[in-house]
This record gives structure tokens, sequence and C-alpha cells, in this order.
């Protein structure tokens, strides 16, 4: 067990390393970071003088080494938007970010795991998948081809300004949390249930469930070991939805006007605020990469075939 951690925790770090260097090159690429955090109007003396005091004027082998040593430490320059540091910025917006994503993933969790119960059911009971079985699915397919932020605004459009029973921006209070929940969960619940689905009517299909069910055992508690058999590729689409999910916060956040990572990263680019950007994406991207190292860790826990086929012991 202790290989297999040792063996992910390394690939995370190479993960880790080559998305911030892909950060860096990226922002590199469009010239040189101190034009951007120059006030407008600044002379060319005064860029100059900037890209001094930041180390803009070194070697970009040079800068990379900085850069990298700075974001291991969680050291970045002053927002020039907030004037603070950026890293502190992002960190007083994380609680907002990981309570939406956190309550979205629970709601995601709770519906996939019904529409797949419900039509596994209807297996179990030896019926064909009929329309009341698969009307939930249905539902499921519509929701993934209708993009999140358009769910979002009609969301704002039925529950806030036609019935006026929610909040539709901010988040003052757990009544704000819950359209822009659902519309984050909406794009996390097509993909999980339709992998549960498939995976629990595979596993109904096994012999040691028609051996069960032989024996006298009852339906329910053949569907949970079914269920239970289900859940490794299960957590794997969870993990991948989880670290897509802190993306989607970005365009959800926006739209409800979310005071989250998500609109911070928004207003980051608006404002060219090049420390600030660097550590909103230092921090989503080394989340997402997290995320899956602790789904990796999961899915060995789940089946120790896993670990053992890595080297684990």
């Amino acid at each position: 067990m202790l290989r297999f951690v040792l063996r992910r925790l390394g690939l995370t770090l190479v993960a880790v390393w080559g998305a911030l260097s892909a950060v860096f090159l990226v922002l590199h690429s469009s010239g040189n970071p101190a034009v951007m955090m120059a006030p407008v109007g600044a002379s060319e003396e005064q860029i100059a003088a900037l890209g001094r005091a930041l180390g803009y004027d070194r070697p970009l082998a040079e800068q990379y080494v900085t850069f990298f040593g700075d974001a291991l430490r969680g050291q970045f320059p002053d927002s020039l938007t907030f004037q603070q540091p950026a890293l502190t910025v992002v960190t007083d917006r994380l609680p907002a970010t990981l309570t939406l994503a956190a309550t979205a993933l629970v709601l995601a969790c709770v519906v996939a795991a019904a529409v797949g119960l419900w039509s596994g059911a209807g297996v179990l009971r030896g019926r064909r998948p009929g329309a009341a079985r698969e009307w939930p699915m249905g539902l499921v397919f519509l929701a993934q081809s209708v993009p999140g932020f358009f769910i979002g605004v009609l969301l704002v459009w039925i529950f806030g300004v036609r019935l006026q029973w929610l909040p539709t921006s901010g988040a003052s209070g757990a009544g704000a949390l819950v359209l822009p929940a659902i519309t984050l969960a909406c794009g996390v619940v097509p993909p999980l249930a339709r992998v549960f689905r498939n995976s629990l009517t595979g596993e109904l299909a096994r012999p040691y469930t028609r051996t069960g069910l032989a024996l006298g055992m009852r339906r329910g508690r053949v569907l949970r070991h079914a269920a239970h058999g289900s859940m490794l590729p299960t957590v794997t689409v969870l993990g991948l939805e989880a670290g897509a999910l802190l993306g989607g916060t970005v365009i959800v956040e926006n739209v409800f006007s979310w005071p989250g990572v998500g609109q911070l990263v928004i207003t980051a680019l608006q404002n060219e605020d090049y420390p600030l950007v660097l550590a909103d994406l230092t921090f989503l991207i080394t989340a997402f990469v997290v995320v899956n190292l602790v789904v990796d860790l999961l899915y060995g826990v789940l089946d120790p075939r896993v670990r053992h086929s890595n080297g684990g012991h």
C-alpha cells in the first residue's frame, strides 16, 4: 500500500509541475508581464523600472525557476486590483467556492444514485426498461445537452424573477446557495448517472445476482451488493467531474455573482491583474490534481487489485 501511495504522489507532483509550466509559458507568451501590470499611460521608463523590480528583465529560464520557487512557497506579488498578496485574496474567496462545489457534488451524487437505482430496480425484477424507468435518465440527458450558463439564467428567471422564491445573486444565507448549486450539479449528474446506471445493470446481470435471488435473498440486499460492485467506475468518473467542477464554478459564480475563486478569475482577467491570475490558476490546477490523487487512493482502497497491480503490497 505504501508503494502505491508513493507512486501516486510522484505522478501528482509531475502533473502539477507540467500544469504550472504550461501556465508560466502561456502567460509569458503574451509579452512582458510588466506591460500588463503597469498603470495605464505609464512611460517606457516606468515599465522598465517595474520589470526590473519584479525580475521580468532576467532570462526566461531564471524567471521560470523563480516562479516555481514562489509557487511552491505560495508567494505571489501583490494583487494590482486589491493591493494585497494575491494568494491571500484567493484564500479569502476559497470557503465560498468550496461550499458551492461540495453542495453541488453531494446533490449530484444523490440524484445520480437515485436515477441509477431506479433503473436497476426494474432490471432486478426482470422487466425490460420502459418509459416509467427511463424517463429520469431522459431528463438527465436533456440537462447534459443544455449549457450550464443557460440553466443558470433559466433558474434565475423562474425562481428568482417570476416566483421570487430564492435570491438570484450574492451569498447571503443558505437560500442563495440553492440555485448556483443546482446549476453546477446539472453538469455533473449526466456522466455520473450514466456510468452508475450502466455499471449497475452489468452487475445485476452477473451470476452472483441470480444466485442470491435463487437462495431467497431480498431484492433490496441484492441491489445494495450490486451497487457496491458498481462503485469503481463510478468513483473514477466522480473524481474527474469533481475536478472539472472547480472549472465550472468560473461560469456559475459569475452568473450568480457568487463571491468565490471562480468569479475572482474573471475579475483578474478583466483587470489584467497578472499576479492574481497566477495565484488563481495555480490554486485551480493544484486543487484539480489533488482531487484526482484522492480518487486514485480511494480507488485503491475499494479495489486492492489496483494497488497490487501497481507494485503495492
